[in-house]
């Protein structure tokens, strides 16, 4: 949560960036354990961010950030729920695209470049540990890996470098 702290230009943004870590953390258990990313977490952490920002840009009569933020927002959520419905349980599963469309959103406020590199590093970390569980024989070729604790942890990561 300290990250969230450092990182937030105004007390609405700092609240979005805590309600989203609120939300986030009970989910990186939740798919770690039972690959599951549930709606009755996903949802409000989006509805939360994105109204928090909306008061963000209200008060301070800054709309660009806002609206580049629900762009960026749904532009990856698209591309997420996208492969999620064409790859079905091969790929990514809609509770990923529904993850990603409160973390990109919150995440762009400080750029798009904020909200991809949380991505890319989400893929990475996944990447690294799926190549070491696959070389050290604990999982098989095929098996899925929880992605949300990994978009999680670099979703921290970005707001701990924002740009």
């Amino acid at each position: 949560m300290t990250v969230v702290v450092l990182a937030a230009p105004t007390v609405p943004v700092l609240l979005a960036g805590l309600w989203w870590v609120a939300c986030a953390v009970p989910l990186v258990f939740i798919d770690a354990q039972v690959h599951r990313l549930p709606n009755v977490i996903t949802l409000p952490a989006a509805a939360g961010v994105f109204a928090l920002l909306t008061i963000d840009a209200t008060v301070t009569d800054q709309w660009e950030p806002l609206l580049s933020s629900a762009i960026c927002a749904a532009v990856a959520t698209t591309v997420f729920v996208s492969m999620g419905l064409v790859l079905g349980g091969r790929g990514m599963g809609l509770g990923d695209g529904k993850l990603i469309l409160s973390m990109t959103a919150l995440l762009s406020w400080w750029g798009w470049g904020a909200a991809f590199g949380a991505v890319f590093l989400g893929f990475l970390g996944a990447g690294l540990v799926g190549a070491v569980l696959l070389a050290s024989g604990r999982v098989r070729r095929g098996a899925h890996i929880p992605m949300g604790p990994f978009f999680v942890a670099g979703a921290v990561v970005m707001l701990a470098f924002p740009a």
